[in-house]
């Protein structure tokens, strides 16, 4: 997972002579903080980025750990003995882990999907000592979700192409038990053109008033041009209805961060 930010152009005058290009930028290489070097318009989860994901992501996704607490509890709902809950995108493993150690998951099988190898290795160190948690790499249009109780979808969605959405969320439909239920948290667009710069500005001050650097905001957003898209909360919802979730709400938002649950 990782949130899209607002982009800070630094000030010219015409007196001003622009700096070389260092290594990095001629590289086509950028830091967009805690020691995560991206490339631009190519964003990458592997790497150096798990050593560093959490820290930065607790930065830059408003909620994203009370996100974390909600889920946990909700999925107790989800939650029947000998059933699967599938983290779609586990990134680190750190939500599933969460769910793992609470009683009401003792009977349950957990697993855990990254598409990065690498974040497939920090799954498994981080989740080394659960015995009903499994990682494995795959992706969401080949994972197997036939009979799951519930599936998790943190901030996964919106890197899809959006062409593959519906396909993924109907596959996910497909495989969950009837009155299954897919957490589906999305970073989402306003409806409204003023709206939606008001929430760019609020959202920039929330990444500056966390430690963020002007420089480090904007290469972030230049690094996920090409890989995040995402798109109004109202799509989202209407997709959910299309693809046959009768209960579609939300359960958190803040400014464009929101998290829906939809049932089966």
């Amino acid at each position: 997972m990782s949130a899209h930010e607002t982009t800070v152009v630094p000030e010219e005058t015409g007196d001003e002579q622009a700096e070389p290009a260092g290594p990095a930028e001629r590289a086509g290489n950028a830091t967009v903080g805690d020691d995560i070097v991206t490339t631009n318009t190519r964003w990458s989860f592997a790497g150096s980025t798990p050593r560093h994901f959490d820290a930065h992501v607790n930065k830059s996704v408003p909620l994203y750990l009370h996100g974390h607490e909600l889920i946990a509890k909700c999925v107790e709902f989800f939650s029947r003995p000998g059933g699967t809950i599938i983290d779609v995108g586990c990134s680190t493993g750190t939500l599933l882990a969460s769910i793992a150690r609470k009683p009401s998951s003792k009977d349950l099988s957990l697993v855990g999907i990254d598409i990065e190898a690498d974040m497939v290795r920090a799954a498994r160190e981080t989740c080394a000592r659960l015995e009903n948690v499994t990682i494995s790499q795959g992706e969401v249009l080949s994972a197997d979700y036939t009979d799951s109780n519930a599936v998790i979808m943190y901030y996964t969605l919106q890197f899809a192409p959006p062409e593959q959405r519906r396909l993924a969320l109907e596959r996910i439909y497909d495989g969950l038990v009837e009155g299954g239920g897919l957490f589906l948290f999305e970073k989402v667009l306003s409806p409204d053109a003023r709206l939606q710069d008001m929430l760019q500005q609020l959202y920039l001050e929330f990444k500056i008033d966390n430690g963020f650097e002007p420089e480090e905001i904007y290469n972030k957003e230049r690094s996920l041009r090409s890989v995040m898209a995402p798109q109004p909360s109202n799509d989202t919802h209407e997709l959910l209805h299309r693809t046959g979730f009768t209960g579609v709400v939300t359960i958190q938002k803040y400014l464009f961060f929101e998290g829906i649950l939809a049932i089966k």
